[in-house]
């Protein structure tokens, strides 16, 4: 079986097609596996440890809205990525084309899909989010099955032959990994202290960061607590690391990645993160409970539909921006951690959501279609 994954530009999309990959392996030794994605995504940072999957870059930009010079430019390389796309075709020869979202996926799902009319090959896209985006709007109608993470998701799809809930695929690290005293020493933490992780998402977040710089002081005041924070690409680690030196703060650990972020997940007492469905998706498995600040400017508002699922479910509690400029994240978090009732339940809600067998049914699904079905 020759399964060809498109998608990328962030973990958001990188990460569960990369989850879907390693256990397809697994599953199927003697599957080819392939990705398409861009140059300056994630996936062009990560793929190269992995030597058993074929990285095929492509030119690809999404669009800007509101920037009619852009987006011409963006049409023109469209012109391109298909061009890319059918010579990746040749030389691989696919059977089985998943679209994972994203500009990058268009030009695979939308040539396969083409060909499935004339030869054997097959057609799936995977929706994380609650709402959907445009490329998998656009692709819906026209291929063999749409996978969603949450039954909301359906709405979007009005027009597509099928759509089956599976959830949102993650690595099997997050279920494996086990808070220990080994592992809070390989973080620097304290095991007596509650912590809190704090993150953005693959690209970090600015906004979370200098949130965290601002409270030092009233961080620095709570003996009780401790933060983890990941600055992705929102600030330089050393430079962030000796502000809160020369403040006299010892109980924050900053990282500018995690490479086993299921070991800090295991850690955290409490996850305060952008809405991203990928970030939720770890979440709810792993049964954290979370602060959540979606990204306002995410595309048709879809980390705030996302949010407020889980809040809908008693298993975050949901802030936006302006929240922390009035309140302060320092007082925010504590007012979470303090309340241990509601903190369980969160948990407890936040379990209750996980969809941990997510890439076992995407899975099914893929080699279903490789068999020759369209169950």
């Amino acid at each position: 079986m020759r399964v060809l994954i498109a998608g990328g530009g962030t973990g958001g999309h990188f990460y569960p097609a990369l989850a879907v990959m390693e256990e397809l392996l697994q599953r199927e030794s003697a599957v080819k596996l392939a990705y398409i994605g861009t140059r300056r995504g994630i996936e062009a940072r990560i793929l190269p440890f992995y030597p058993w999957i074929r990285f095929f870059p492509i030119h690809a930009r999404g669009l800007a809205r509101g920037d009619l010079l852009q987006n011409l430019y963006v049409l023109a390389l469209l012109t391109v990525a298909m061009i890319e796309t059918i010579v990746v075709f040749a030389r691989f020869r696919p059977q089985i084309v998943i679209g994972m979202g994203g500009y990058s996926s268009f030009p695979a799902v939308l040539l396969a899909s083409m060909l499935g009319k004339v030869l054997p090959v097959r057609t799936i896209i995977h929706e994380q989010n609650v709402v959907a985006g445009l490329t998998n709007r656009l692709l819906a109608p026209l291929v063999d099955k749409v996978l969603v993470s949450y039954p909301q998701s359906r709405r979007s799809f009005t027009r597509a032959r099928k759509v089956i809930v599976t959830g949102n695929p993650i690595r099997k690290e997050f279920f494996l990994a086990q808070r220990t005293d080994g592992l809070y020493r390989k973080f620097g933490l304290d095991p007596t202290r509650q912590t809190v992780l704090v993150f953005g998402g693959s690209h970090g977040s600015a906004v979370l960061t200098t949130a965290v710089l601002r409270a030092k002081a009233a961080i620095a005041r709570n003996e009780r607590l401790q933060i983890l924070l990941v600055t992705g690409k929102a600030g330089e680690e050393d430079v962030i690391r000796a502000e809160f030196g020369r403040a006299g703060v010892d109980n924050v650990v900053v990282r500018r990645y995690i490479e086993r972020m299921g070991e800090a997940f295991a850690l955290a007492d409490l996850v305060v993160s952008r809405a991203g469905a990928t970030t939720l998706a770890e979440i709810t498995s792993c049964g954290k409970p979370a602060l959540l600040i979606p990204w306002g400017g995410a595309t048709d508002g879809h980390q705030w539909e996302n949010a407020r699922l889980l809040n809908q479910e008693e298993a975050c509690a949901l802030i936006d921006e302006q929240d922390i400029l009035d309140q302060g994240l320092a007082r925010l978090i504590e007012q979470v951690v303090s309340d241990r009732e509601r903190l369980m339940r969160m948990a407890q809600n936040s379990r209750r959501l996980g969809k941990r067998r997510a890439t076992t049914l995407i899975l099914g699904e893929i080699i279903a279609l490789a068999e020759g079905g369209r169950r």
